[in-house]
């Protein structure tokens, strides 16, 4: 029949224990990963919203400074000729 005896085959069954023993550790370290949670990305995220938020405000306040410039001196050269123009009736 066959030259090997059982000796010669001694991995066999020891594999597939050894794998259903590793199978379990990466359930279980699956199921801790899943549980545990890293809080520094989270930071991050926090302090680039922040900062973002700062130069957005600081945008939009500096844009509403030009406005109120170019607002002020479009009403100064219209009012003046109004100005005159209701002093002459």
């Amino acid at each position: 029949m066959s030259n090997t005896s059982k000796d010669s085959k001694p991995f066999k069954g020891k594999t597939k224990k050894a794998r259903s023993s590793t199978k379990s550790k990466k359930k279980q370290s699956l199921a801790e990963k899943l549980t545990t949670v890293n809080t520094t990305y989270a930071r991050i995220v926090l302090l680039l919203l922040t900062i973002n938020f700062a130069f957005t405000g600081y945008a939009v306040y500096s844009i509403t400074q030009i406005q109120d410039t170019a607002m002020s001196s479009d009403t100064e050269s219209t009012s003046g000729g109004a100005q005159v123009a209701s002093t002459e009736q």
